[in-house]
């Protein structure tokens, strides 16, 4: 199920659970594993379901899997900001229920020569240089229209999920769950000047092809996993939704205070502490 070693999932009927033992919250998730906050959950989820018990970075990992697999996936927040997850005092409550969110998967396709590879994101897809690359050219288009031939760091297209994190400390545009857009923001760009983070639909390939004329090492990267490393050939490189996403749970009480945490993520961002 997973390749991280000290990922422990422990099933109860079609739920299972999934943690971190290295974790400093184990005897935490331990004891709520004991509680009866499993029973009722086990009562309220009809389906074969993940239940993610820690941070943000378990949950975009399993998040993967359970697109792959096709099955729900549910998180409670055992780690820091949780900003996929429930908080916890959601699963004190007498009784839940649930409602599914479909989020969006970018697939990525990278080809080189005759060769494919192709990854899934649930965050970010980023293109970044390599080496000692000073920089890389790329030509940028969507919907088979020009965006712009761009020339610096990398660029990065994001999920509205994956808006708020990594994309959001480039400067990039913050969106809702629900926003039927990705953002493709430029990292450390030259030229153009004007070029910056924008929304784009969701609907139509976005279009990368980089300028070979000079040596300029590229890394592929999605959600942080390199999928291509050091290659400098040229590349033709497709960004799109998936044809399907993954299914996320949210408690109906919970509802409001998940709503919220994109404003609230721009409200931290344009009202910094002096």
């Amino acid at each position: 199920m997973s390749n991280h070693s000290t990922t422990v999932s422990v099933t109860h009927d079609h739920l299972t659970f999934v943690y971190d033992d290295r974790t400093r919250k184990l005897s935490e998730i331990q004891e709520f594993l004991e509680s009866w906050a499993v029973e009722k959950l086990k009562v309220s989820i009809h389906e074969r379901t993940y239940v993610v018990l820690g941070g943000d970075g378990l949950f975009v990992h399993m998040a993967k899997i359970a697109h792959q697999e096709q099955v729900d996936i549910l998180g409670i927040n055992f780690g820091t900001k949780g900003f996929l997850l429930h908080d916890r005092d959601v699963f004190e409550q007498d009784a839940f229920e649930f409602e599914p969110q479909e989020y969006p998967i970018l697939h990525v396709d990278v080809q080189i020569d005759d060769d494919h590879i192709h990854g899934h994101a649930f965050n970010e897809v980023y293109l970044t240089r390599a080496g000692d690359a000073s920089s890389v050219s790329l030509e940028l288009s969507h919907r088979n229209k020009k965006i712009a031939n761009y020339r610096g760091d990398g660029i990065m297209v994001s999920t509205p999920a994956g808006s708020t994190g990594w994309s959001r400390s480039y400067g990039g545009v913050i969106l809702p769950h629900d926003a039927n857009l990705n953002v493709l923001t430029p990292v450390g760009g030259f030229s153009p000047h004007d070029f910056h983070s924008v929304p784009l639909p969701d609907k139509g390939r976005i279009r990368v092809a980089n300028d070979t004329s000079r040596e300029a090492p590229m890394d592929i990267l999605v959600d942080n996993h390199r999928i291509v490393s050091m290659e400098s050939r040229s590349m033709q490189i497709l960004i799109e939704r998936a044809s399907h996403g993954v299914n996320i749970l949210i408690e109906k009480s919970y509802r409001e205070r998940w709503d919220n945490k994109p404003y609230l993520e721009q409200w931290f961002q344009n009202h910094k502490n002096p």
